[in-house]
């Protein structure tokens, strides 16, 4: 009676295809960007960025939708490319720094709508909220680097970019100068970065290779830091 019962049982675990695990891929450092632009008093729009980003990738090739994503921005690292507004955005008005010095965002769903492209509903934890957010992201190359270029190993490289929209009012940030304040409250999310295949490399190459390094190991030096 019980080979009876797990007959079925076995035949379905050697029909089934076995999935591969999901992947850790490293964040390129040196080719990543993480942006944003606001309204400003509908006039030219202002642009800033974070510069100081990091995370984990785990990516599932077979099944894309098992993929987890965290990435962590220093809130500190703002930049505007103007001082006094960044010293701004860094008070209590807006992203409180010396309280939330950080700001996470964990992945959730992710639904493929194509071999490329695909939407990723996350959570965004900031200033001690957190709130809902989505992003339409397409992946733009998977090829590896040229035999010629040294220190890049022919590393396997997946090229990514993501775009979305949040309202700062969602995390509290409902800070208004006067009325028709310069500061809009929708932000729009403009992310841009590479991935690069770092467990495949052996021991010593992982030593010197460039995206597997830079920003990562004190003191190493990229092309034209000597």
């Amino acid at each position: 009676m019980l080979k009876k019962f797990l007959r079925p049982l076995i035949v379905l675990s050697v029909a089934s295809p076995a999935f591969a695990e999901p992947q850790e891929w490293t964040l390129d450092l040196g080719h990543a960007h993480l942006g944003w632009e606001v309204d400003h008093m509908d006039l030219s729009r202002t642009v800033g960025r974070f510069d100081q980003f990091t995370g984990t990738f785990l990516i599932d090739e077979e099944r894309p939708e098992n993929s987890q994503i965290t990435v962590v921005v220093e809130a500190a690292s703002v930049n505007s490319n103007h001082v006094g507004r960044d010293n701004h955005i860094r008070n209590a008005d807006y992203m409180n720094v010396p309280v939330f010095p950080t700001a996470t965002f964990t992945s959730g769903r992710i639904t493929m709508q194509s071999e490329k492209t695909g939407t990723m509903d996350g959570t965004l934890s900031m200033l001690g909220v957190d709130a809902p957010v989505t992003l339409e992201f397409m992946l733009v190359a998977d090829r590896s680097y040229p035999d010629f270029i040294s220190n890049y190993d022919e590393l396997r490289t997946l090229s990514f970019e993501a775009t979305g929209t949040i309202k700062r009012t969602d995390w509290g940030m409902d800070f208004i100068a006067f009325p028709g304040s310069p500061t809009g409250t929708e932000i729009d999310l403009d992310i841009h970065f590479d991935l690069v295949d770092c467990a495949s490399l052996s021991t010593e190459a992982a030593a010197t290779n460039v995206p597997c390094n830079w920003g990562y190991v004190d003191g190493f030096k990229g092309p034209n830091e000597d």
